[in-house]
């Protein structure tokens, strides 16, 4: 992948993105965050590697994420930081590098792992995110390939743009800006079970991707799809009278106005939208871009 700087950032930080310590090509057939993400993203991305471009300013905050990995070594040396585990099912090699595992005792290998995340305060306020997660999920799977059992999972999220005034205002804000989110941890065998059909996805796309074949589409989970919403006009407003989360509601409130009329909005695919690296490439992407050119004609 091409790093640009189309916002003219300066020298040092440009370089700092284009010089990334993660360690490509040692982190077996899959990493723990391509295993969560949409398996055909990841085979295309892999197969239009040298095609793709990212602008600097786009990578800034997982820049600054970095640099708790400088603040972590501070911390007492009998905890394990950047630890990159292996294990393997289906016959792939999964790897995960865990930002911090500690021992909850000296006779045993029972062990919490925290994983940091530098975000927005509003990103906590309804606990961790899903793909938060699976990925201390997978690095329990990966730490009991590794003869530890991981009973304590925790996100430790560094609030960017935390605001006192808003904590001190009460409510559900954060009162820090830092909060730590308990994860628990998955029953080993589910976890077995759950491992095997992600690895299972990625091997077919990537077969597909690898034979000229489309992969199998990303759910609408995957693609972040909002849904879609019915909004209530008059031709009196330019704005609509209210939003309906159905038709029925619409239509029913609809007919209790005067000339009203409803207005179906598609609810829109967020990732493909604004944040696929492969959505110039995505065969489901290109094939909605075209649908909705034909309706526009």
């Amino acid at each position: 992948m091409r790093i640009t700087n189309v916002h003219q950032l300066p020298a040092a930080i440009v370089e700092a993105v284009k010089n990334d310590p993660y360690p490509h090509g040692k982190t077996g057939d899959i990493s723990a965050t391509q295993l969560i993400s949409p398996p055909q993203l990841v085979a295309l991305k892999r197969l239009h590697e040298d095609e793709l471009e990212e602008d600097a300013a786009d990578r800034i905050w997982a820049l600054f994420g970095q640099s708790i990995h400088t603040i972590l070594e501070r911390a007492e040396p009998s905890a394990i930081t950047e630890c990159r585990l292996f294990g393997q099912r289906l016959h792939w090699t999964i790897s995960g590098q865990a930002d911090r595992i500690v021992a909850l005792d000296e006779e045993s290998k029972r062990v919490r792992i925290e994983d940091y995340k530098t975000t927005s305060a509003w990103s906590v306020l309804e606990g961790p995110k899903p793909e938060w997660v699976d990925q201390l999920h997978v690095l329990q799977w990966l730490a009991h390939q590794n003869g530890y059992e991981a009973e304590e999972l925790a996100i430790i999220a560094l609030l960017r743009d935390w605001s006192r005034g808003k904590a001190l205002a009460g409510g559900s804000y954060p009162k820090a800006p830092v909060v730590t989110l308990r994860i628990q941890p998955m029953d080993i065998f589910d976890l077995n079970v759950w491992i095997g059909d992600l690895v299972a996805a990625h091997m077919r796309a990537q077969s597909a991707v690898s034979s000229g074949r489309a992969p199998q589409p990303c759910t609408p989970e995957q693609r972040w799809q909002q849904p879609d919403i019915w909004a209530v006009h008059t031709p009196t407003r330019k704005s609509a009278v209210k939003l309906h989360d159905t038709p029925a509601a619409a239509h029913a409130h609809a007919a209790e106005v005067k000339n009203a009329y409803v207005v179906q909005r598609p609810g829109t695919a967020v990732r493909c939208a604004s944040y696929c690296p492969v959505a110039g490439f995505c065969p489901q992407r290109q094939a909605e871009l075209a649908a909705d050119l034909d309706l526009a004609a």
